[in-house]
């Protein structure tokens, strides 16, 4: 019981951790402030994370100090995909809208955007956390199989950016 608990809060950590290091870049992004485009983040998605989670933690495991960072990359790159994807939909939706009627493009961001994105947040929050967590309990459950588990991350990895690439709506 007590690991389950600690895959539990380390699925909780690494979650909060990647949408917390996840948020200031794209309010950064679409506020205006950092010169950058968030396009290619939105071919990372729920299969995609899961595949890159089962690779990695069964090729080198979930604990440690390494794993800590990879495993809060891959969560901060699932939060940056899933809020790029939404985010760029409501900005093309409503942005002219609020310019024209005298609002500056931060204005934009911090009154509407930041309002509607809150329960998009909340979900991608669960979402990561339920996906570590899922991954955690299911390495330590069923130790050893680490080929087969390997090829179904690969897979899962190739499903993910395939399946994004064809939803792509450009």
């Amino acid at each position: 019981m007590t690991d389950f608990l600690r895959d539990f809060l380390f699925g909780a950590v690494y979650s909060l951790i990647g949408i917390s290091s996840a948020l200031p870049v794209v309010w950064a992004s679409f506020s205006g402030t950092a010169n950058m485009t968030l396009a290619p983040f939105s071919t990372i998605n729920v299969l995609a994370t899961l595949g890159a989670l089962i690779t990695y933690t069964s090729v080198f495991g979930q604990y440690g100090v390494r794993n800590f960072f990879i495993c809060s990359l891959i969560a901060f790159l699932f939060h940056i995909g899933r809020l790029s994807v939404y985010l760029e939909g409501e900005d093309k939706r409503f942005r002219v809208l609020f310019l024209s009627m005298g609002f500056t493009k931060k204005e934009y961001v911090t009154t509407y955007l930041l309002r509607r994105c809150t329960k998009r947040n909340v979900a991608s929050v669960l979402i990561c956390w339920g996906l570590f967590t899922l991954v955690f309990v299911l390495n330590r459950v069923s130790p050893g199989h680490e080929l087969s588990k390997l090829s179904l991350g690969v897979l899962l990895i190739i499903l993910g950016f395939t399946s994004s690439l064809l939803d792509r709506k450009e």
